[in-house]
């Protein structure tokens, strides 16, 4: 996925301005469902919430990266993932190896191209990996300056992206619930690493409008 954390600093609309877990006790909210198998539908005493479950997801995955620099969330692989891939590619994976360990990675040189993945972030799939590696290496050749931070940043982002539940996924109640509860924990949780808001608000008073049931 494209870089667009700079969106992220985009202010809100107004009608979205108040977090809807400013005060968890006093505002309750009750799971209703799930729309279009990607958004978790919240209900409380004067308002609807819709949860993009994927940009919740990505974004609550990140904020743990990002705070545990990756250590906590990768795992060890019982065989090694074999990745191949041209000179380039394979140089520029190599030389930022301490960055990506910090992501989650663990990379051995097998010589000629071929990388051996001994430990990469939890959840990751052998074809996960080694997609994340060649848009990786690709990254990095595109951004040649010395810009480890953002580097780091953008591996996070792309790591908690592609290890994220999907919109379309099939879940549960129960993992809906578990991760609407996370929000409800996070306010300051907002927006997705991309920009992209993890929530919008429908107003009661603004469906009984629609409906003509109020002026």
């Amino acid at each position: 996925p494209k870089d667009e954390s700079a969106a992220a600093a985009a202010e809100p609309r107004a009608e979205q301005s108040e977090p809807f877990t400013a005060e968890p006790e006093s505002r309750p909210l009750r799971f209703v469902g799930e729309v279009f198998g990607t958004y978790i539908l919240l209900e409380s005493a004067d308002e609807l919430v819709f949860i993009d479950k994927h940009a919740a997801h990505e974004r609550i995955l990140y904020e743990k990266l990002r705070a545990q620099q990756g250590e906590r969330y990768a795992q060890q692989l019982l065989s090694p993932v074999t990745v191949t891939m041209d000179k380039d590619s394979y140089s520029a994976l190599l030389a930022a190896r301490e960055q990506l360990s910090r992501a989650g990675f663990e990379l051995e040189d097998f010589g000629g191209g071929t990388l051996l993945v001994r430990s990469a972030p939890l959840s990751f799939g052998e074809q996960d990996i080694t997609d994340a590696l060649f848009e990786i290496a690709a990254h990095l050749q595109e951004n040649r300056r010395d810009i480890s931070t953002e580097h780091d940043d953008w591996l996070l982002h792309n790591i908690a992206c592609r290890a994220a539940v999907k919109g379309g996924d099939k879940s549960s109640e129960r993992e809906l619930t578990a991760l609407a509860q996370q929000l409800h924990e996070h306010p300051e949780i907002r927006y997705c690493p991309h920009g992209r808001p993890v929530y919008l608000s429908m107003k009661k008073r603004e469906l009984e409008k629609q409906f003509g049931r109020i002026p």
